[in-house]
């Protein structure tokens, strides 16, 4: 990847965008209505010197834009970003927010996707997984979709496991001179090792269009930096000091500005909100501030993180529908499977005890759903999503709280874009959640949870193995809301085509 542009943030009257042009210096940006495209405002920028990170720059028009004009709410551009000399450095488009409740639609759409694993065991990107970028664009534009939720995972740094950053024999490949590791690497080293891997994940057209037309709402997770980031306890040795400080950096180069200005001296949370008009959200950082303590209790996020989770809640008690992401589903593994894990050797272990539902992170994991339980039991008619990624398959269910009145929370997981895994992988990947949606014990109160679908042979649907986009459609009534959740891979019978693999109906 040379030059690309990508969308960001969108507000009623602007949008953040984000562009990587080598070279710095003069650009021009170029924006139309989508409907007449041959009327267009073109104004002239300077990008600067933007060699600290890799030539990427995140700008809001209109407030960083000399001279320019605000947007119209509900209106849909295009957009062009060149060079001085003429080079294109990338185009796309997207609508605006509504600025009232009366510009809102009656239904509109969010997209949700994960984990952007394009490569072989040969390190070569594989057809399943380029066929599968053109059925989310696809998808999602038949969907009408606003905003894309990018739920972690757009990057992995060690995997396939050939090309493993952490692979000694690979990292020769783009080692640092005298280097042996990447332990041994200097900040400014790993950094411009993890700015590569983006350049080279990102590569494909087929993925950088996505960016290109969908407005995209990133988190981190575990595989920008590596596997189980943070959960294991050499993560938060010295030695890896560097590595976590200059991979965290590359995402906020590459990600996490296209949502928020990168303030002098930030290193994260990477947590934030977000809205579509009436409709709020607020994405959870599970990752940058996971602590291990005493071996036996953990942490999975700062006091302040929830803290300011909490003040969101109260503060958007009123919207009709609320988007809580969270890269790593809070439904998924049971408790006992994590706790019996310990005794299994290999990854296994260590991927079970990054689940929630590991003895060291009931803690948070109580405290999390307890907010969000005595919130909803305060707002009963508000509609309360989860959206998650990481887990390598894709399904919709459902928390019954054991509330009076009567509340439930939804889960909403679409995993994996383009990360393939072997079928015995995905078979056991698909049952996983089998095992735990039957009853959950959260600080001894009950709570129903199941998988959505109505009829079994519905519910049996899911969990969908295999690669996977989803949509989330809200249809709203006045202040209710009500909410279909859908899941989408490739036809077999027309490659490159969506089909729909699984549709909860509205709830």
């Amino acid at each position: 990847m040379e030059r690309a542009v990508a969308v960001g943030r969108v507000s009623p009257g602007g949008v953040r965008l984000w562009m990587r042009s080598p070279g710095g210096g003069a650009h021009r940006l170029e924006l139309w209505l989508d409907a007449v495209r041959s009327e267009r405002v073109a104004y002239a920028f300077d990008m600067g010197d933007r060699a600290h990170s890799d030539h990427t720059l995140a700008f809001a028009y209109p407030d960083d834009i000399a001279g320019a004009r605000p947007l119209e709410p509900v209106t849909r551009y295009g957009y062009r970003i060149s060079r001085a000399d003429g080079v294109l450095v990338g185009e796309g488009s997207f609508e605006t927010l509504p600025s009232s409740p009366s510009q809102m639609p009656r239904r509109f759409c969010l997209g949700v996707a994960s984990c952007h694993q394009p490569f072989d065991d040969q390190g070569e990107m594989h057809e399943m997984g380029l066929r599968m970028l053109r059925v989310a664009r696809v998808a999602w534009e038949r969907c009408d979709v606003k905003l894309a939720l990018w739920v972690g995972d757009q990057l992995y740094a060690d995997f396939p496991e050939s090309q493993s950053l952490f692979d000694p024999e690979y990292f020769k490949t783009v080692a640092p001179p005298g280097r042996k590791s990447l332990l041994e690497c200097t900040h400014d080293e790993v950094l411009a090792v993890y700015h590569g891997r983006y350049r080279r994940n990102w590569g494909h057209p087929a993925w950088l269009e996505l960016q290109a037309r969908f407005p995209g709402y990133p988190i981190l997770d575990d595989h920008e930096v590596a596997d189980n980031y943070g959960t294991l306890p050499e993560h938060h040795d010295k030695k890896w000091r560097h590595l976590r400080d200059a991979a965290e950096a590359a995402y906020r180069h590459y990600q996490h500005s296209r949502v928020e200005p990168l303030r002098p001296g930030f290193e994260g949370p990477y947590d934030y909100t977000f809205e579509y008009g009436a409709a709020a959200g607020y994405v959870l950082d599970v990752r940058s501030e996971r602590r291990s303590a005493d071996g036996s209790h953990a942490r999975v996020f700062a006091p302040h993180q929830l803290e300011r989770f909490a003040t969101w809640l109260n503060v958007n008690d009123s919207a009709p529908v609320l988007f809580i992401v969270v890269s790593v589903p809070p439904f998924f593994m049971p408790g006992w499977l994590s706790r019996l894990a310990r005794y299994v050797p290999g990854s296994f272990r260590e991927d079970a005890h990054d689940r929630w539902t590991h003895p060291q992170y009931r803690a948070d994991r109580c405290r999390m759903l307890e907010l969000i339980k005595n919130h909803q039991q305060r707002h009963p008619q508000q509609r309360v999503v989860m959206v998650s990624g990481d887990v390598h398959v894709g399904y919709a269910a459902r928390c019954d709280w054991r509330t009076d009145p009567p509340t439930s929370l939804y889960q909403f997981v679409s995993s994996s874009i383009t990360h393939k895994l072997s079928s015995l992988d995905w078979h056991l990947a698909r049952h996983m959640p089998r095992t735990h949606f039957a009853m959950a014990d959260l600080e001894g109160k009950w709570a129903r949870i199941h998988l959505l679908g109505g009829s079994m042979a519905r519910v049996l649907e899911q969990p969908v193995g295999g690669l996977n986009v989803g949509t989330i459609e809200v249809e709203l009534d006045g202040d209710l809301a009500r909410l279909n959740f859908k899941l989408f891979g490739e036809d077999e019978d027309t490659p490159g085509e969506p089909k729909l693999l699984f549709e909860s109906g509205f709830q």
